[in-house]
């Protein structure tokens, strides 16, 4: 039997290893009671065995390898880190970070959308859509994010939650199995309720309710993780074509490690997001403060500000250059841990209002796999309403009508990406190439369908 890329991802969440992205190198703990690193090591030239061999050198041992970068995660001697970062095997080491939910995240349970047994479902309350859904127009389009995938990088997600549907997943905390990715903290089910809580009558409604959430659990259950376990999330995303990688989490330093990353994903045509951070704000229209967290701050992350619930600037979202676009934040209805519901406040509620907006754009792509990340970047941020109109808000309040009326226009700047396109003087533009004009434009057009069938003929 020949199953689908879907159905392989879902035997992943049963615990069935589809491909070794973050995987635990098997190694026994030093012996020594040493003090030791754990560090990044990136390889010089890409040749990763030589890397390895300095590792066991000098009394390190490996901790993680992925599939789609050739740099590793090792714990090595404090005192021994100077002969690893001069071997000529090794072009540069850098620490392996923190990071976490962002600051001042406190929920309040909504106990009146429950009945008494909250394990059955037809006690659930009706169905209510959040303030934020309505606000942005998401209550209003047709489109549902069906077929598009959403990877929720974050404390995991409840899978049995009455108002939620998870596709699959994976644990990279180093806390349980791969296979076991629960949410035992809520932060991860609050964001993926936003961002995609089912359209079935009960509790609240997400902003793509169809589409496919996947659990890549790369904080633990209180909230915290590092750069190493957030890159094997991305990692995840890449080897399994999920399109989407919402990320409501922050650190306080940048990394070059992270930042490879990043680019890698964004290369491969997947669409990053994050929360800004909860740094706080002047309240004056600068931003000067520079307040934000990383990895929103890198310029293929899209960076989501929060707003009240009156149109202005919450007191707690972060400011920066970086930030791309305002959402939703304070006060928001969603899915929570243990089959309930919470209200909550943050960027990191903010930032799924925009993933789930992006999703129902990809959907409206008709793209199966990663490749339109420019073109639904673009479309988000140039249907944008006008809202703050200074930094604060990047480039103003996403617009789900807006969006989605600008893919049903066809307008030409907004139009679908296609893989791989390029415009007519040659340069890479993310494919946003015009149905009709020239024939050169028609040939480029008929070689992507072309492509798109083959491709079709494999799934």
């Amino acid at each position: 039997m020949t199953l689908s890329r879907r159905q392989l991802l879902q035997c992943v969440g049963a615990g069935v290893t589809l491909a070794t992205v973050g995987n635990p190198v098997s190694a026994s703990p030093p012996a020594s009671t040493t003090e030791t690193r754990r560090v990044f090591v990136h390889p010089r030239n890409g040749l990763l065995g030589d890397l390895l061999d300095v590792v066991e050198a000098v009394g390190g041992r490996t901790l993680l390898e992925y599939d789609n970068f050739e740099f590793v995660v090792v714990e090595v001697p404090s005192n021994r880190l100077e002969e690893l970062t001069d071997a000529p095997a090794v072009a540069f080491v850098e620490d392996d970070g923190e990071t976490k939910i962002p600051d001042g995240w406190s929920p309040s349970l909504l106990e009146f959308l429950l009945g008494p047994d909250r394990s059955d479902c037809s006690t659930h309350s009706d169905q209510r859509a959040p303030w934020g859904l309505e606000r942005i127009g998401a209550d209003e389009v047709d489109a549902d994010g069906a077929g598009v995938d959403v990877g929720i990088l974050d404390t995991g997600i409840q899978t049995d939650h009455c108002s939620l549907e998870v596709a699959g997943g994976r644990n990279f905390t180093g806390f349980g199995s791969p296979g076991d990715y629960e949410d035992r903290h809520g932060h991860g089910t609050h964001v993926a309720g936003i961002a995609g809580a089912l359209d079935n009558g009960l509790g609240v409604v997400g902003t793509a309710p169809n589409a496919d959430l996947y659990a890549v659990k790369v904080l633990d259950d209180d909230g915290n993780g590092r750069y190493s376990e957030l890159i094997a999330g991305i990692d995840w995303c890449l080897s399994n074509d999920v399109e989407l990688i919402s990320m409501s989490l922050g650190g306080e330093t940048e990394s070059a490690t992270v930042a490879e990353a990043i680019e890698t994903a964004h290369a491969a045509g997947h669409l990053l997001l994050s929360a800004a951070g909860n740094g706080g704000n002047p309240g004056n229209g600068s931003c000067e403060a520079e307040t934000m967290t990383y990895p929103a701050t890198h310029e293929n992350v899209l960076a989501v500000a929060a707003m009240d619930e009156d149109d202005t600037l919450a007191s707690y979202s972060s400011v920066g250059d970086a930030v791309d676009l305002l959402a939703p934040g304070t006060d928001v209805e969603s899915t929570f841990a243990g089959n309930e519901y919470a209200e909550a406040s943050g960027t990191s509620i903010a930032c799924p209002f925009v993933t789930g907006v992006a999703a129902l754009v990809w959907e409206r792509e008709q793209a199966d796999g990663a490749g339109s990340n420019e073109a639904v970047r673009r479309t988000i941020t140039e249907t944008v309403e006008p809202v703050l109109e200074s930094c604060e808000d990047g480039h103003g309040l996403v617009d789900a009508r807006a969006a989605l009326e600008a893919e049903t226009d066809g307008d030409d700047s907004l139009a679908d990406s296609g893989e791989g396109s390029t415009s007519t003087d040659g340069s890479e533009d993310g494919g946003l190439v015009g149905r009709a004009g020239t024939a050169l434009e028609w040939v480029s057009d008929a070689i992507t369908g072309v492509l798109e069938w083959v491709r079709g003929l494999g799934r």
